[in-house]
């Protein structure tokens, strides 16, 4: 009997049963959440037939890790129903086994010629010595896509490189708090204190007394103007002069605070510092650059699309990608992400054509400077019988997948494939719905089928 359940895969045999004859049932039990043995919990039995008889069993914990082996004997036949409980501290579950037939005596058994089976033997021992997992054949939507390379960038407004508008001297005296290499800073956050030079000092000076005076002369002749007492002309005038003034002025307080010991440099966004290219002592030359900060908050995904495939991508509103270090693929509308726009021109060097789409970043677990493995959606999404990628494997440039028959028997299957979207790939040929197939350790499960003396762990022990 080969039966999954809500939380457990239970892998039973057991003789045919008899009358007043003692049988011993093996009980498998594989906690589905890892695809380990069951090693500790209790388990109650209870076999009811159509006539309401009954037969009981307990275990307090299992005879070896993820076995029970009741020993049960019937006083009656009929075909019985078989409920487990388990129950233990790592997985409990309910189990109920239909058609648990009990003969009068041996000469009622049918006699049933035994065939030579070509299904591949893989223990549950072996099962679970290794990394080991199986997964159903379901039905899902899948959409198509063109594959292309990638890369991800910061967003233009979310990224600065600091720069000082003046020449000076960074004083350690005035930078007890030097910035930290990946540390947050808030916008408006002082970054640096420079002392000025006496030439830079003036500068700052004549163009916050220059916005001043020229403020001052614009609200002077805006009086007079009310009074008819100066002319459009000369309000003009003043008017330019003010604003060309407050310009440069705003410019600057933008960049910096005035404080008693020269100015502070100040973070223009919110983010985390990623470059220091200034130490204390150092000169600084106006127009030198500071620092680099970027907030990852929001990122752009950069993706090289085949010129040949442009179309398709102009056409699609979706994507996803894998970037190194990152095992789950990533879904563009996912992310809180749109496609932002399509380069107008086509890079001569390898053909391709920048797509950008902008996306979240949840937890800043991605990277600017990342490649990417890149999907552009096309299409519409279709409902399709698929598996995951990582049950397959190529053999000679077939797609090869092996199929749990039983608890410890496997098929091997030759697939026609589709499409291939998230992890998972639509089948068209060789698989049924609901059939489970080896998603993790049908290599170890294919060499048990070359050389079953090569596969891990012999034996079949109770």
């Amino acid at each position: 009997v080969t039966q999954f359940n809500k939380s457990t895969e239970l892998f039973m045999e057991y003789p045919q049963l008899v009358v007043g004859t003692e049988a011993k049932f093996l009980i498998h039990l594989n906690d589905l959440t890892n695809f380990k043995p069951v090693t500790q919990g209790s388990v109650a039995i209870e076999l009811v037939n159509q006539s309401g008889n009954k037969v009981t069993a307990s275990l307090d914990k299992p005879a070896r890790d993820g076995i029970f082996t009741p020993d049960i004997k019937f006083d009656n036949t009929g075909n019985y129903t078989m409920t487990i409980i388990l129950n233990g501290n790592q997985v409990s579950d309910k189990i109920v086994v239909n058609n648990i037939v009990v003969y009068s005596s041996e000469n009622e058994i049918p006699k049933n010629e035994e065939e030579k089976s070509s299904l591949i033997s893989f223990l549950k021992e072996q099962q679970w010595k290794i990394d080991f997992a199986t997964e159903p054949v379901t039905k899902r939507k899948l959409q198509s896509s063109v594959p292309a390379t990638g890369e991800i960038i910061a967003k233009p407004e979310l990224y600065s490189k600091v720069v000082s508008p003046v020449g000076g001297i960074l004083l350690s005296k005035n930078n007890s708090n030097f910035p930290r290499l990946g540390s947050f800073v808030s916008k408006g956050t002082v970054l640096l204190n420079i002392s000025p030079s006496a030439d830079a000092s003036s500068n700052i000076q004549k163009i916050k007394s220059d916005y001043l005076l020229a403020k001052s002369e614009y609200e002077r002749v805006q009086n007079l103007f009310d009074k008819k007492a100066a002319s459009q002309k000369r309000l003009d005038e003043s008017r330019f002069d003010f604003e060309s003034k407050q310009a440069s002025y705003n410019s600057l307080i933008d960049q910096i605070k005035f404080t008693e010991n020269g100015y502070a440099i100040v973070s223009p966004i919110d983010g985390y510092i990623e470059n220091i290219t200034v130490n204390l002592g150092s000169q600084i030359t106006g127009g030198q650059e500071l620092v680099t900060i970027i907030n990852p908050a929001r990122l752009i995904l950069k993706a090289n699309v085949p010129a040949s495939k442009f179309e398709d991508a102009n056409n699609s509103k979706d994507a996803s990608f894998k970037i190194e270090g990152y095992k789950d693929e990533l879904l563009i509308s996912s992310l809180n992400g749109r496609k932002i726009s399509v380069s107008s021109s086509l890079n001569t060097e390898n053909r391709t054509v920048p797509v950008y789409f902008e996306f979240g970043n949840p937890q800043n677990k991605i990277k600017v400077g990342m490649y990417a493995e890149v999907f552009i959606k096309t299409g519409d999404r279709q409902e399709c019988i698929s598996i995951p990628e990582s049950a397959i494997i190529d053999e000679d440039g077939m797609h090869t997948v092996y199929v749990e028959v039983e608890g410890e028997a496997f098929e091997k299957r030759i697939l026609k494939t589709g499409i291939s979207d998230g992890g998972y790939i639509q089948v068209f040929e060789g698989l049924k719905e609901g059939e489970r197939v080896v998603t993790k350790g049908a290599y170890q499960v294919r060499l048990a089928a070359l050389s079953p003396e090569s596969a891990i762990g012999q034996g079949h022990v109770h």
